[in-house]
């Protein structure tokens, strides 16, 4: 393969995945590694689309500078590579720290386009402020959150700029060349378009959530990539949140007033968990969930990933005995956690049922295979999960 892969370095496993739909629903085949290194029996050169999850939001800076620069150099070997660092729409992590590495590992000519804006999801930055329904209006500002945490020369640009177009935008951006970090506003697909254009016109790494990925991908020559094939079998289908935020929460609610999952909470008592309950009902749909957390709980940090790894091992359990034919696994932490006790080594993306939001066939040491879907926990309207079993179970979408 002469022409090069898009390699996405991602922070977490759901920001990994949502990446790589896009990817996908853009015309590129993409392959998802949850645990950062890359098996040494695959070759992950076989993909138009490489996905690395360094599971590092959780870690220092200094940890996750390091997961940063050696997934960088390990995918640097595969040969030919198109760059895009994931970070999250809503500007949790390290952002400063992991870009400094990728910049470190690369070389000190790299400069960077940053945009965190995914419109389809309701998130966009304007005069450097995140813009989302989850925060306080212009209380989150890009620059400065940057500073925190590297010291690599940073510019701003204003949406006015960017709505000049490609040619303005890109004038802007060459013009600015003693900044290394170039925090680029982006409210509409069209200005994540512009912004891409502008910045592979100058050689630009390119840096955001999910939503500058399929201008990216689409930039890139589809040629004759791998189609994916799953064969559908079985059993019930099992969704898991992870997830404490008041999105997911709602999304569960949602679940329960529809009845089309039997919602169970994965207490601390949970392997007193009826699973089954055989002696009143037949086995259906299920959907495990932690319980909302008291006010004032940290959703982030040891405690949380705790509750994470917790849940994981009710998962275990549930796949043994449930058998399911698709997995939903809603939360980073949840699904790294989960797959992890699954065994599951790589992730083929076979299709984006929603934006950001792909089905994947999980494949595990021995090459078993088994379809998962991957949510971040604040993705989506309340009637997600209703509408992710509708796709699933109703519809039988069967991605070809």
């Amino acid at each position: 393969m002469t022409a090069p892969r898009l390699v996405i370095v991602a922070d977490d496993l759901t920001g990994a995945a949502d990446s790589a739909g896009r990817a996908v629903q853009a015309g590129l085949d993409a392959v998802i590694y949850p645990a950062g290194g890359v098996n040494p029996t695959d070759d992950p050169t076989f993909a138009r689309t490489v996905a690395i999850s360094t599971d590092s939001r959780a870690l220092s800076p200094e940890a996750a500078a390091a997961r940063v620069a050696l997934a960088v150099a390990e995918a640097a070997g595969w040969g030919p590579a198109v760059w895009y660092k994931k970070i999250d729409s809503t500007l949790r992590g390290h952002l400063g720290a992991e870009l400094a590495a990728l910049v470190d590992t690369l070389g000190p000519a790299t400069r960077v386009a940053i945009c965190p804006a995914f419109p389809a999801q309701g998130r966009g930055l304007e005069d450097g402020y995140l813009v989302y329904t989850g925060v306080a209006p212009r209380s989150l500002y890009l620059p400065s959150r940057l500073a925190e945490q590297t010291n690599l020369p940073t510019a701003a640009i204003p949406l006015a700029v960017v709505r000049r177009g490609v040619d303005g935008l890109a004038a802007v951006l060459s013009a600015t060349n003693e900044a290394q970090l170039l925090v680029i506003d982006g409210m509409t697909d069209d200005d994540l378009a512009i912004i891409v254009a502008a910045a592979r016109r100058l050689g630009l790494v390119l840096c955001g959530s999910a939503g500058m990925v399929a201008p990216l991908a689409a930039t890139l020559s589809a040629g004759p990539g791998r189609t994916v094939h799953t064969t559908h079998r079985e059993g019930p289908l099992l969704t898991v949140v992870g997830s404490a935020g008041n999105v997911a929460q709602a999304q569960v609610r949602a679940v329960v007033e529809a009845g089309c999952m039997r919602a169970r909470t994965a207490g601390p008592e949970w392997h007193g968990l009826d699973l089954l309950d055989a002696a009143s009902h037949p086995v259906g749909d299920w959907l495990l969930h932690l319980p909302a957390p008291e006010p004032g709980t940290p959703l982030e940090g040891p405690a949380a990933r705790c509750e994470a790894a917790r849940l994981a091992d009710l998962v275990a359990a549930s796949v043994a005995r449930l058998e399911p034919s698709e997995l939903i696994l809603v939360g980073g932490d949840t699904a790294t956690y989960v797959l992890r006790g699954l065994g599951i080594e790589r992730l083929d993306v076979v299709a984006e049922l929603l934006p950001g939001i792909p089905l994947t066939e999980g494949i595990d040491a021995a090459g078993g295979r088994r379809r998962i879907v991957l949510k971040p926990g604040s993705f989506g309207d309340e009637q997600v999960l209703v509408t992710l079993w509708r796709l699933l179970r109703v519809e039988r979408r069967e991605p070809v």
